[in-house]
């Protein structure tokens, strides 16, 4: 089976060297991704890609996967394939932070904020993010992270968590993967940004 384009791009942004989430790699980053025509095959192949496939939640790790909101019916819009850190795991579900709910450029600046409580391993590559809804709620410099928070079910999952790997988070951060119904992208980030800078 083929790799997914978030497979391919972020193997070929690592053969870039640059520094994660500098100018050069983000300025690299929207000349690969003007080049997608069809994002929801990015999607697809993503969720076959058998790999990605887990059914256990780490706090601090990124995961994408298929949802069907409970409450969608009251909802002005929803993300039907969120991509979220995991900040606290309950019987029923788990809290996390959506990053499909920012605009692209406040994604980067976010996630720069964010690898700064990262864990890392003997060869400093990020394992997993050590934080949590009080740090974020505690502190103004975080105020990012209000639209995205968001809290989800596992009996509405419409698929398998997919886990997107540390190395790839940068890529997939920057990918056209968010799809939302009710809104358009758009108007789902410009609210955001506007609770953003009211916050």
């Amino acid at each position: 089976m083929s790799t997914s384009k978030l497979t391919e791009l972020a193997l070929e942004r690592k053969a870039t060297e640059f520094p994660r989430l500098s100018k050069n790699s983000i300025a690299w980053f929207k000349e690969k991704i003007a080049e997608i025509k069809r994002p929801a095959a990015i999607i697809r192949d993503i969720t076959q890609e058998k790999s990605r496939r887990t059914s256990q939640l780490k706090l601090g790790r990124l995961y994408c996967f298929a949802y069907d909101p409970k409450t969608k019916d009251d909802l002005p819009y929803y993300d039907r394939f969120p991509m979220v850190i995991v900040l606290e795991s309950y019987p029923d579900g788990f809290l996390g932070l959506n990053l499909h709910y920012l605009p692209y450029k406040y994604r980067v600046v976010f996630l720069n904020k964010l690898v700064k409580y990262a864990v890392t391993d003997r060869e400093d590559d990020v394992v997993r993010l050590r934080v949590t809804y009080d740090i974020l709620n505690a502190s103004r410099r975080f105020k990012e992270f209000k639209p995205c928070l968001k809290r989800y079910l596992f009996n509405h999952m419409r698929s398998r968590l997919l886990t997107i790997q540390p190395n790839e988070w940068e890529t997939a951060t920057l990918l056209p993967l968010q799809m939302f119904k009710g809104a358009t992208a758009n108007k789902v980030w410009t609210e955001s940004a506007e609770e953003i800078r009211g916050s």
